[in-house]
């Protein structure tokens, strides 16, 4: 209520409000970085009825998962985020011992979908603040293409990493290599893969939020860009099972270049 106040003050004065609004999230990041050594800290989901939490993996159904968990009607996944969840960053002991899960994704098809859903089609649409424009004092506003994209965001150290590409590994483990949770499942197979955690747990059915475009993610790629996401997410390819999915995305970009290089 005092943010949409204070929004409604502001409206004819847009770059003091972008200006307070940087300064808010930069001093929010700040405050993270030193309670949990991140900036982003984790959300752990707690349904305590049903002794299980959800680790959530932003860019990984997130919004179908969280729809499972309620019985209210929503439209879409800004809707679904801001219900009032049993949020934490940390579990206490009697919540460790509940049952705990989350999902992966493919780096190479997560870092798409974070940029052309999370990036580029946000600023198409002309939205005026956007989480990629306040994120770290607005270090990525200007969206100059994917591949600049990649470029900067490799840069970045990953406790200084945004929600959307930080790595999965060091969401998931901790910094003594002690998995979170009890159950790593596959966004590429969750349809199959969630079934037990529904059933189990008397889950809602899951729902399809945020349907991608039908542009093949591998595109949005070249064998310099792929090799630099490789070595940031190498963590992740290698815990979570995906090396045969950089395999066949160099396999196919090389294809690419020399069907190109033959016209």
């Amino acid at each position: 209520m005092v943010k949409k106040w204070i929004k409604n003050k502001l409206r004819p004065y847009p770059n003091l409000y972008r200006l307070l609004k940087l300064i808010y999230h930069f001093f929010t990041e700040m405050k993270n970085l030193l309670l949990y050594g991140r900036v982003e800290k984790r959300e752990f989901i707690i349904l305590d009825d049903k002794e299980l939490v959800y680790l959530n993996n932003s860019k990984v159904a997130c919004s179908s998962i969280k729809k499972t968990f309620t019985s209210k009607e929503v439209q879409d996944d800004y809707s679904i985020h801001i219900l009032n969840w049993n949020r934490k960053a940390r579990l206490s002991e009697k919540e460790k011992k509940y049952f705990k899960f989350t999902f992966v994704r493919n780096p190479f098809d997560r870092l798409v979908s974070c940029y052309s859903s999370k990036y580029h089609k946000d600023k198409e649409k002309g939205k005026d603040i956007l989480d990629f424009d306040i994120y770290l004092l607005g270090i990525l506003r200007k969206d100059k293409g994917f591949e600049n994209f990649v470029k900067r965001v490799v840069k970045i150290p990953d406790f200084l990493a945004d929600r959307h590409f930080q790595s999965q590994y060091n969401l998931i483990y901790d910094k003594r290599g002690k998995c979170l949770v009890d159950y790593v499942g596959k966004f590429e197979n969750i349809n199959e893969e969630f079934k037990e955690i529904q059933k189990k747990f008397q889950l809602a059915p899951l729902p399809h939020f945020n349907k991608s475009d039908k542009n093949d993610w591998r595109d949005y790629y070249t064998i310099e860009t792929a090799n630099l996401v490789y070595k940031k997410y190498r963590k992740d390819i290698e815990t979570f099972g995906y090396e045969e999915e950089y395999k066949n995305l160099i396999k196919y970009l090389k294809e690419k270049e020399e069907k190109a290089s033959n016209q």
